[in-house]
């Protein structure tokens, strides 16, 4: 492996991981260990689904990029811990949305904000002039990961 490879192959797994620990500690500060990782992750797309009424079971699997099986199999240990219902489309009675409960919207609520203060935190670190550039090299990244 070149230098510049190895370099960016720490990189990415040190990001990573530091990223995934920092965001765990938090979620169980948050849930007082009640939630998983993926399970606040299913909560946050049922919220950012509701926003424009894409809440239906297909939709966030979809939006997770997980199967319809997997999303059932989380949404009934969501909605047995109380975090989540469904709800029947009263138009189509096929049609399931997926519904967050007054809890989730504080958990999310929750992890929304730790969400804004770690991206604050980290454009802190960052000199103004870069971070066009830095932004640009994100987005990149988002859509090599998205292929």
């Amino acid at each position: 492996m070149a230098k510049g490879s190895e370099v960016l192959n720490e990189f990415m797994v040190d990001t990573f991981y530091s990223i995934l620990h920092e965001e765990e500690r938090a979620l169980e500060n948050l849930s007082n260990g009640k939630l998983t990782l993926k399970e606040i992750h299913v909560i946050e797309a049922v919220f950012k689904a509701q926003k424009t009424n894409n809440n239906t079971f297909s939709n966030i699997a979809g939006a997770l990029r997980i199967s319809l099986g997997t999303l059932t199999e989380a949404f009934a240990k969501l909605e047995k811990k109380g975090y989540l219902i469904k709800e029947q489309d009263q138009n189509d009675k096929r049609v399931f949305y997926i519904v967050p409960t007054p809890i989730a919207q504080m958990i999310n609520a929750e992890h929304t904000k730790w969400h804004k203060k770690l991206i604050d935190d980290m454009i802190k670190t960052i000199p103004e002039n870069d971070l066009p550039n830095f932004i640009d090299a994100m987005k990149n990244l988002r859509e090599f990961f998205k292929k």
